[in-house]
């Protein structure tokens, strides 16, 4: 099975809904991976994932539907 293309998933990050840096970070309650838009007055995040690679591709595809919904 072909992995899906991740990009550079070291850095560069950001929300899709306000362009602001966001986190990837394990959650230790439920071990898996979850990214987290870093300002306060923003709530939006992903979880459930199974590696920190896997929620970066998901804030991928969140923010490339995202970008399709609001044209």
């Amino acid at each position: 099975m072909a992995r899906r293309y991740a990009g550079d998933v070291r850095w560069g990050w950001t929300c899709p809904r306000c362009n602001a840096e966001t986190t990837v970070t394990r959650d230790p309650s439920s071990e898996t991976f979850r990214w987290e838009c870093d300002r306060e007055d923003c709530e939006t995040l992903g979880f459930g994932f199974r590696s920190r690679r896997a929620a970066r591709i998901g804030l991928r595809e969140f923010a490339e539907e995202y970008r399709d919904v609001y044209r």
